[in-house]
Parts: C-alpha cells; sequence; structure tokens
C-alpha cells in the first residue's frame, strides 16, 4: 500500500469536522513553495468539487479557480499557524443518503479560525505579522464516482475519500499585527 493510499484510507475515516479541519489547515500550513506547484492544485482538488459554488465574503458565486487565485495572494510568508476557535457539523440525515455507509461522513461544518502568518520582511527588529479571522459554512458531500461523472477533482483522488466541498461561504478579515519592541516605554 503507497503512502497516498494510505493518507486516503486515513483521510475517509475521519469525521465532518476532523475532515474540515484537516483540509483548511494543511491548505494554510503547508502550500507549495510556487503558487502555480502541483501540489496546490492536487490539494485543492481533493477538497472542492469541480463545480463548487464559493461565496467570498458574501460576493459571488466564484468558482474553484478564482478562489485558487485569490489564496496565491497570502503565499510569500516564511510561517503560517491555524488555530482553530470553533467548529461544529451537521451531518446530513441518513434516510436521505444515497450512499449506503456514508452516515456522518456527509453535511454541513461551520466553523471560526485564525490565521496567523509570519512574513518575509521585518518591521523595526521584529517579524511582521498578519492575522486573517475566517469564518466560513462548507457543504460537503461524495461526489459521484470517475466512472460516471465528469468531475476532475474524483480522478485525481486515488479512489479513496470521495468527500468534497460542493458549497461554501468563506468570510475573511484581514489585520496586522501590532509591532511590539522591546524595552521601549509607553507614556
Amino acid at each position: 500500500m503507497s503512502n497516498e493510499d494510505t493518507i486516503s484510507l486515513l483521510s475517509s475515516q475521519l469525521t465532518l469536522t476532523e475532515w474540515a479541519q484537516s483540509q483548511f489547515s494543511s491548505l494554510y500550513e503547508h502550500p507549495g513553495t510556487d503558487a502555480n506547484s502541483s501540489p496546490l492544485q492536487t490539494k485543492i482538488q481533493s477538497m472542492f468539487s469541480h463545480t463548487a459554488q464559493i461565496y467570498m465574503n458574501h460576493t459571488g458565486p466564484m468558482s474553484v479557480e478564482e478562489f485558487t487565485k485569490h489564496l496565491e495572494q497570502t503565499f510569500s510568508t516564511n510561517k503560517v499557524e491555524v488555530e482553530w476557535k470553533e467548529c461544529f457539523e451537521i451531518p446530513d440525515d441518513t434516510n436521505h443518503t444515497e450512499n449506503s455507509g456514508a452516515e456522518g461522513k456527509t453535511g454541513i461544518v461551520t466553523g471560526y479560525f485564525i490565521i496567523t502568518r509570519t512574513l518575509k520582511f521585518w518591521i523595526r527588529a521584529t517579524p511582521a505579522k498578519n492575522y486573517t479571522h475566517v469564518s466560513l459554512s462548507a457543504k460537503i458531500a461524495n461526489v459521484p464516482d470517475a466512472s460516471q461523472g465528469s468531475d476532475e477533482s474524483v480522478k485525481t483522488s486515488g479512489g479513496g475519500d470521495t468527500r468534497r466541498i460542493i458549497q461554501l461561504f468563506y468570510t475573511s478579515v484581514s489585520k496586522a499585527a501590532p509591532v511590539h519592541i522591546q524595552g521601549a516605554n509607553r507614556t
């Protein structure tokens, strides 16, 4: 069993909350060195349905490609940390689920997290930091089998976890961290 198969198997056993947190955390904490790199595209394809509806700051819908371009603007950092504050899940009703065994694997996840970025430049004697506060609500569903549908994201998933975000409401605001200079007295 390859490493990708093991990761895919473990991913398919995660709860909705665990799946969403791991997907978004790894998207921000481990971006490729180049925003156009294959790892970023693979990550996006493993998270989103090709036809996902994405609403950013109540504007949209936008395509997955447009959302990816927004993410690419945030990659000039030295270090990124994601701190989840809250995360809740609302599993789909098992009576309405088409896929047997999908209980608790599809539904809606809503959460709030803070992304702390340590930037590549310094202000005075300390690295500049930026805080991005994100509130999201994601509808997660099993996408159809690649042989039955044309969704490209399934074809690249290696036959493992077929959960994808089909709708996302993403609200974010970024703020520069205050500069704290050692030894400076406030008056």
